[in-house]
């Protein structure tokens, strides 16, 4: 994992003002180690603070005695910004500092080692929005990272053309989002919900992608997917999502629009029709 990543002079040496000296090395993007030594001729109190990507990984006091010698390793991994391939981890102590700058492009969206926001679960359910009975999904995202994500939510069914909500999360924090749907209460919804950091039409930024398929009142499937790059509901050519393989209450008569004469056939003999993945997705 940390193979070809290369910092210039990894080992490096910094002082405090109270003569304890830090010896730093970076090791292969994935780990760090510090060392430190008084060598001084009495007793002190110091410290040093290591930051990943701009966010604290740990702040560490101690106190010395001359000639005492104190060791740390940190794993750089978990802490890492999934959103860019260009990072920084800087090491400061008492009037002094050093940086080491790398470059490690992350595939978050296919799953990475990396903590990072994610929506941990999908359920349909009833509610209320704006004081009126409504359809919703309640979306739950997790940020197990020390990262903070400026993140988006935009949630598609077959009867909503997306909806759109502010989707941050504090580190180490769950939230729960209430998301309006426009299909009647009580009938079963089909559709996915997206988080992204940037624009839901670019793949990068991309970061999760749930569909589901659900009823109030009973259990929500979920299952994920790579993120797909879409045209935003405010375009005039904008996403469409279909799932042709469930019958949801936004199909018309109780079958999937826009199937073939054989599919017709085969749906109203009570068949199964499962296309590619069993989804359809149209830009229209």
């Amino acid at each position: 994992m940390g193979s070809g990543c290369e910092v210039e002079k990894p080992v490096r040496t910094i002082q405090d003002t109270t003569q304890v000296h830090f010896t730093v090395e970076f090791e292969g993007c994935d780990q760090v180690t510090i060392s430190a030594k008084n060598k001084g001729d009495w007793k002190r109190e110091t410290g040093f603070t290591i930051r990943s990507d701009g966010t604290e990984i740990q702040n560490v006091q101690f106190d010395t005695s001359p000639g005492d010698v104190h060791n740390w390793s940190f794993n750089l991994t978990p802490n890492l910004d999934i959103r860019d391939k260009n990072h920084t981890v800087t090491v400061t102590t008492y009037g002094n500092l050093t940086k080491y700058n790398f470059t490690r492009d992350i595939n978050y969206t296919n799953g990475t080692e990396i903590p990072h926001t994610h929506i941990e679960d999908v359920k349909v359910t009833n509610g209320t929005i704006d004081g009126e009975p409504s359809t919703v999904a309640k979306v739950t995202l997790s940020n197990p990272s020390i990262q903070m994500y400026s993140t988006k939510l935009m949630v598609y069914t077959e009867g909503t053309d997306g909806s759109l909500y502010g989707a941050s999360v504090a580190p180490g924090e769950n939230r729960t989002i209430t998301v309006e749907l426009l299909e009647d209460r009580g009938t079963k919804v089909a559709g996915e919900a997206r988080l992204y950091a940037g624009n839901i039409s670019e793949r990068e930024g991309g970061i999760d992608q749930v569909e589901f398929v659900g009823r109030a009142g009973t259990n929500t499937t979920t299952w994920n997917e790579s993120y797909e790059p879409v045209k935003a509901p405010w375009r005039d050519d904008h996403y469409v999502y279909q799932n042709e393989s469930i019958e949801t209450g936004a199909d018309r008569n109780g079958l999937v629009p826009d199937l073939s004469e054989t599919q017709l056939l085969y749906a109203g003999a009570g068949v199964a029709l499962v296309g590619l993945g069993g989804l359809k997705r149209l830009l229209t």
